[in-house]
């Protein structure tokens, strides 16, 4: 069944800029990006909605969803997609293989620093599975009381349904993102039976790329610090492209990980060349002023004393054809200056 919103109210929608995905639901609720470091990997979290930000369905949805006819099913949901942005829905019942399925949970950070890096980020996976789910509540959300109210309904005969909301990107199909909206506790139910789950499945297609700076400005007040460097530094196609001139949250941002970072990727090279080659007077007040703050980066020292700085520099590969990114450690500001008088300045 095709549905066309023209008075959406934008309260639910998924930006995607090519590489990462954000989840809106009044604010930003969930972002997914993959690990492009050489692994097939993905990272996601999930913000913590208080009950006053919830977006609930109706319970006459409730109602439908749990034991309604696909008559009144169809009539909820046309009432939820009023919430959405505008656009053309597809809107079907189906069903979620068990056998070839995966469901993803974000999990609260443990407190402190002493955990290992995969530990850093609240939802790592590989998406090895043909389906992969998102869930849009924390793990500590999610109540065993009400899993197991679940379980005794299905067994009974019950088939409660979850929405879940897919935006397909015909520009990039394998990076679109499946978000359970509503029924995270119906699903973990069926999954302890090990059942199939029928759904309800929202699809939005989506054919324009979102702009990066604003998923960034998104996950930056959902992430936690080593979560958002990853995303930023590894947005190589995006990350150029953002005014940061006229954006302090953005340039914020790139400042503390100029004077805090272990190592500058090579998307953070591009923005600050970028600045020096456009020629514009405020272009380069702006990058000498980030300049001035990657020479204080912390793993530098006068006299090499600290582990170093890992930055890339391009050279000329025979085999390729062409400039190459190689990665660098410089020990101290003496090799960085030599460094942003080559790279960045050339």
């Amino acid at each position: 069944m095709e549905i066309h919103i023209t008075h959406g109210q934008n309260i639910i929608k998924v930006l995607y800029d090519g590489f990462a995905s954000c989840l809106i639901i009044r604010r930003p609720v969930a972002v997914n990006w993959p690990d492009s470091r050489g692994s097939v990997g993905e990272y996601y979290a999930v913000s913590e909605l208080s009950g006053e930000e919830k977006i609930t369905l109706a319970e006459s949805l409730n109602h439908a969803l749990t034991d309604g006819t696909e008559a009144e099913i169809m009539t909820g949901i046309e009432d939820l997609l009023t919430l959405f942005e505008n656009g053309s829905y597809q809107v079907n019942l189906g069903k979620i293989p068990f056998d070839n399925s995966n469901f993803y949970m974000a999990r609260p950070l443990p407190d402190g620093k002493n955990f290992s890096d995969r530990k850093r980020f609240s939802g790592w996976f590989y998406p090895f599975q043909d389906f992969n789910y998102l869930y849009t509540l924390e793990s500590k959300s999610i109540d065993p009381k009400r899993i197991e109210y679940y379980v005794d309904l299905i067994r009974k005969g019950g088939r409660p349904k979850p929405v879940v909301f897919y935006s397909l990107y015909h520009l990039d199909p394998m990076m679109s993102c499946a978000f359970v909206l509503d029924g995270h506790h119906k699903i973990e139910a069926y999954t302890h039976l090990k059942m199939d789950i029928p759904a309800v499945f929202i699809v939005k297609d989506s054919n324009d790329y979102s702009p990066a700076s604003e998923i960034m400005h998104g996950a930056h007040c959902l992430l936690q610090e080593i979560e958002f460097e990853h995303l930023f530094q590894n947005n190589d196609e995006n990350l150029p492209n953002i005014n940061f001139i006229n954006d302090e949250i953005l340039t914020n941002a790139l400042d503390k990980m100029l004077k805090e970072s272990e190592r500058i990727d090579t998307s953070i090279i591009e923005v600050l060349i970028r600045h020096h080659e456009s020629g514009s007077t405020d272009d380069r007040k702006w990058l000498d002023r980030r300049l001035d703050f990657l020479r204080k980066n912390v793993h530098l020292s006068f006299f090499s004393f600290k582990k170093g700085l890992n930055v890339y520099s391009p050279q000329y590969s025979e085999r390729h054809k062409t400039n190459i990114w190689f990665l660098t450690t410089l020990k101290n500001t003496l090799e960085l200056n030599a460094w942003i008088k080559e790279i960045i300045l050339r």
